[in-house]
């Protein structure tokens, strides 16, 4: 994980890079992934960032557990700081806003153009160079806002309900026909809908549910790893750590080791999930 450094490049834009949870409490936040895996607790509801991706959704509405290889770059926008009337901005940031206030939280598969302006202003953090750093922003979020699809609410409204219906019983598999059928969705627009909603496909977010649970209890129980690996579904240990290993980044021991190690020295660990 990368050490954290912002740059309030415009009034209404802060550009923020590395993976650490910020003090923002206000605007929208739009976070591309490098790479590692971000989970999002929003309106009892869970989201996954992973790399590639794109997160759009207000900051003072999230709550967030990551990867230990998490690696990302965010854009903070505030339109309430936006100059009335300017006209040196090169990016409306009130248009923006108003074109995402009714479809947040918003995941989109960042193109390769999207991928490589944010890698180049991720160098550019690197050097400080503001002047670029607002070049290589404003081109970014020009290309996000043409890159947004529209949702029809019915098609979201079932996308989050499969989610939720997931979450209750991450131990049962659910197929996509069966989902499809009890959400009254074509089997392929739910796929598609619940990758963007939700950010993965359907099997990725049952394993990235799995998986952040089992940090959890990790974290915030003594239960053994076998008795954990059990509890999200895995009769296997050597399989549940690989698992485990493959969303979260470490073993399941050397999670929990480094984590023990950080609360011992006083150091908060910053990839700690919150039971919610």
């Amino acid at each position: 994980m990368t050490s954290m450094e912002e740059y309030q490049i415009f009034p209404d834009i802060k550009l923020i890079c590395g993976a650490e949870k910020t003090s923002v409490n206000d605007g929208i936040g739009i976070t591309y992934c490098f790479e590692g895996v971000r989970e999002y607790y929003i309106g009892e509801r869970y989201f996954y960032l992973t790399a590639g991706n794109c997160m759009i959704c207000r900051n003072n509405a999230i709550t967030c557990a990551d990867s230990t290889d998490l690696r990302t770059i965010t854009l903070i926008i505030d339109s309430k700081n936006a100059p009335e009337g300017s006209d040196v901005m090169l990016f409306d940031s009130r248009s923006f806003t108003d074109k995402l206030s009714f479809c947040m939280p918003y995941i989109i598969k960042a193109d390769s153009k999207i991928s490589k302006l944010f890698a180049e202003t991720e160098k550019f953090c690197k050097s400080s160079d503001t002047v670029m750093l607002r070049i290589r922003a404003v081109e970014a979020l020009m290309l996000i806002s043409n890159s947004l699809n529209s949702i029809t609410a019915d098609k979201r409204e079932k996308a989050l309900a499969a989610s939720e219906f997931i979450c209750g019983d991450i131990m049962t598999h659910y197929t996509i026909q069966q989902l499809s059928e009890r959400f009254r969705m074509n089997p392929t627009t739910l796929k598609e809908t619940f990758r963007q909603i939700c950010g993965c496909s359907v099997y990725t977010y049952v394993k990235n549910r799995k998986m952040f649970r089992a940090a959890e209890l990790l974290l915030h129980t003594d239960m053994k790893i076998i008795d954990i690996a059990a509890e999200v579904g895995y009769c296997n240990a050597s399989k549940f750590a690989k698992a485990f290993c493959n969303v979260i980044g470490k073993t399941p021991r050397h999670f929990r080791m480094e984590h023990n190690k950080l609360l011992n020295t006083g150091i908060p660990s910053v990839t700690a999930p919150a039971l919610y």
